[in-house]
């Protein structure tokens, strides 16, 4: 049996897709009650600030991909691959929304502190997941390929939604295999 999602947890969801769509400068306290159906005054009962609902949208989100992660079977490297590289064209819905995190990151310079430090916790979350399956599968973390691969990502996440054409993720993510590839098995 399935719960209906509380009051807090329509508002983040309608705040997802806001930022996801548009970013979180755009996103207003406003547009996210009026997708709700309540009024200003309840999105900010349980967000005070807007920093806290950016907190709150970016640590449920990091929430959902790791429980993905979780899901993940390692035991054959270039399939863990794959699945991995899975969640991100999923988190690209071409002229719609991109992942969260990429617009989070390109908006760095002008987003709360405590949002950063959130959004830096979900790249680092992805980047010690690859860590660890290069580190089980070839002896060393390969940090540096870790860092490759989501930089790269992300990156074609947005090129793409920017081309509103889903083959430059699907390019990228190709040649991160390849490469991905040569270090497990060099």
């Amino acid at each position: 049996m399935t719960s209906e999602p509380t009051m807090r947890d329509r508002i983040v969801q309608a705040a997802e897709r806001r930022v996801r769509a548009s970013g979180f400068a755009e996103m207003s306290f406003r547009d996210v009650a009026t997708d709700v159906g309540v009024k200003s005054a309840s999105v900010h009962y349980h967000f005070p600030t807007k920093a806290d609902l950016g907190v709150a949208i970016v640590a449920n989100y990091a929430k959902r991909f790791s429980q993905a992660l979780d899901g993940i079977d390692t035991s054959d490297p270039m399939t863990a691959f794959d699945a991995y590289a899975a969640l991100y064209d999923v988190a690209l819905v071409v002229d719609e929304a991109v992942c969260l995190c990429a617009i989070m990151g390109a908006e760095s310079i002008g987003l709360p502190q405590t949002v950063n430090d959130q959004t830096r916790a979900f790249f680092q979350m992805n980047l010690s997941w690859l860590e660890g399956l290069f580190q089980r599968h070839t002896g060393t973390a390969q940090a540096s390929l870790a860092r490759l691969v989501v930089t790269a990502l992300e990156g074609a996440i947005i090129v793409a939604s920017n081309a509103q054409d889903r083959s430059v993720l699907a390019d990228v993510t190709a040649e991160l295999r390849q490469m991905v590839a040569l270090r497990i098995r060099g």
